[in-house]
């Protein structure tokens, strides 16, 4: 479910209804603008929703709807703190180009320079593996690596990824594919402290946020000032029509900020996009970086396909990832742009920066109504109105509730096999070790077994039997949508191990079981 990935997840619940949910608080916002707000909300039934438009020679434009926390009622402002997850690398690799500026960092250097521990599984890659591939998601690791790591709630520190990656083996060769990852922007999250002297929080507040002037935003959880207001995620399980807040237990840790663990509100992150704009000037019109630098971060590395509605609709033709922004055309103009999605809330940031157009979109449920709304927005401003993207996305949308329907549990339609188990309960009891996750332990409780994964306390739950030495874990909070299946290896009698695999085809790719060998030892 990784939010902090690219890929948004729009499956579960479509909004049937013709009001809005709460009231609209906007500033300046012109009709065509809230037109779009408001038919984006009804398509996707979001809880809460904020979007920022700049244009230029005309005032921002903000908006807020919906409520901030179902729970307890309290609604969206223009002023509240959304979460920008994955948004937040831009800003990492913003820090590094600061520190190349200085002469202290080079891009095509080998990692292993500054950090001689940093590994991978093949040796030869280990050292020849440099900064800018820990920014560009080619490192030959399958998507998703590693999250469960810290996906739905762990909280791992740079240490124990740096001794995870090693045993994580790579699915394609390297620097020959694009598959998304996080624990590397962890990594160059390390880098920034080790060069600079400075956590990353503390590089990223004092060399970034002061002099860009982004005087809402905090670098991690942690970092949220007293009285600010926060959005509170929301998930649902596909059969519910209202989200349900998300276990506290999800937010991201802020040993993953780097990659992840930025909060922010709407208006600041127009501030964000127009420094880029203005090209990297401070809110005192100095460079913060430069020119070449500004060109180095913007440079396509990693090509990858550009979303299959752009290729459908003529409007993008080549897409590529760079460092921390992915990059395209759109319309016939550079679309720079980036999602992200925490546990409960999804944004999406895109830049048009020959048109002067900067368009934020964020909502406190797990769908891709941000993206669709900007995208909407960025076709409409450039004077396209040949395709609708939001009726377009709104369609998918519905085929994808239609899957999510189809896979609403999964887990019924498992019904327990005509082969007993092979062996008495508690010899599949005991300690198991993956190499790069660790431990976990299953015992058996009230006559059924029991796992403890250890590094998450959401994925804690009895096993149901299915066939044979395959059992079912039922995960007891429903909005996970992560049900897994473990398939037990025996030889002689003995059990040796375990793997493990999603259920459900709906499940996120940041539960990545599929990844996972465990051997028993003990």
């Amino acid at each position: 479910m990784l939010r902090l990935c690219v890929f948004i997840y729009l499956a579960f619940t479509l909004c049937a209804c013709s009001s809005l949910p709460a009231k609209v608080v906007s500033r300046q916002a012109e009709p065509s603008i809230a037109q779009q707000m408001q038919r984006t909300m009804q398509a996707y039934a979001t809880t809460g929703m904020v979007l920022s438009v700049l244009e230029p020679n005309k005032p921002p434009t903000i908006l807020a709807f919906g409520k901030a926390n179902q729970a307890t009622g309290e609604v969206v402002t223009t002023d509240t703190l959304f979460p920008i997850a994955s948004i937040s690398k831009a800003f990492t690799t913003t820090a590094l180009a600061i520190l190349v500026d200085r002469g202290q960092l080079e891009w095509d250097a080998p990692l292993q320079r500054y950090i001689p521990e940093f590994a991978m599984y093949d040796p030869w890659v280990s050292q020849h593996f440099t900064v800018r591939d820990a920014l560009t998601h080619r490192s030959g690791l399958p998507l998703g690596a590693g999250d469960l790591l810290f996906w739905p709630d762990g909280a791992p520190s740079s240490a124990d990824i740096l001794k995870a990656l090693p045993y994580m083996k790579p699915t394609s060769a390297f620097r020959t594919e694009f598959a998304y990852d996080n624990l590397l922007y962890v990594i160059a999250g390390e880098l920034v402290q080790r060069i600079s002297g400075q956590s990353w929080a503390d590089f990223v507040s004092t060399e970034l946020f002061e002099p860009i002037g982004l005087s809402q935003c905090a670098a991690d959880v942690s970092r949220i000032k007293p009285g600010q207001k926060v959005v509170t995620g929301h998930e649902r399980s596909p059969s519910d029509h209202q989200g349900i807040p998300i276990d506290e237990n999800m937010l991201f840790a802020p040993s993953m900020a780097a990659a992840a663990g930025i909060y922010c509100t709407a208006a600041d992150m127009l501030v964000w996009g127009k420094f880029w704009l203005d090209g990297a000037k401070t809110k005192e019109g100095k460079s913060l970086l430069s020119e070449q630098q500004r060109q180095q971060v913007w440079a396509g590395v990693t090509p990858l396909a550009p979303q299959q509605l752009l290729i459908d609709t003529d409007a993008s033709h080549y897409s590529m990832y760079a460092l921390g922004w992915f990059v395209q055309d759109f319309q016939g103009t550079r679309m720079i742009s980036h999602s992200g999605g925490a546990p409960g809330v999804v944004s999406n940031l895109i830049l048009l920066p020959d048109r002067g157009i900067v368009l934020f979109a964020s909502n406190n449920d797990y769908y891709g109504a941000p993206q669709a709304i900007t995208l909407q927005l960025a076709n409409q401003l450039l004077g396209q109105q040949q395709h609708d993207y939001l009726a377009m996305s709104a369609s998918r949308f519905v085929r994808g509730l239609a899957q999510a329907k189809t896979h609403l549990d999964d887990v019924q339609t498992l019904k327990p096999g005509t082969q007993a188990a092979t062996l008495p309960l508690t010899d599949y009891a005991g300690v198991y070790e993956d190499p790069w996750y660790g431990t976990v332990t299953i015992s058996v409780l009230n006559d059924a077994l029991y796992i403890d994964m250890s590094r998450s306390s959401l994925l804690d739950g009895p096993l149901r039997h299915y066939q044979g030495d395959a059992f079912l874990a039922i995960w007891p909070n429903r909005t996970l949508n992560a049900d897994a299946k473990l398939m037990f290896k025996l030889e002689a009698g003995k059990v040796l191990g375990f793997t493990m695999q999603a259920i459900s085809a709906i499940t996120d790719f940041s539960y990545d079981f599929h990844d996972l060998n465990f051997s028993k030892v003990n």
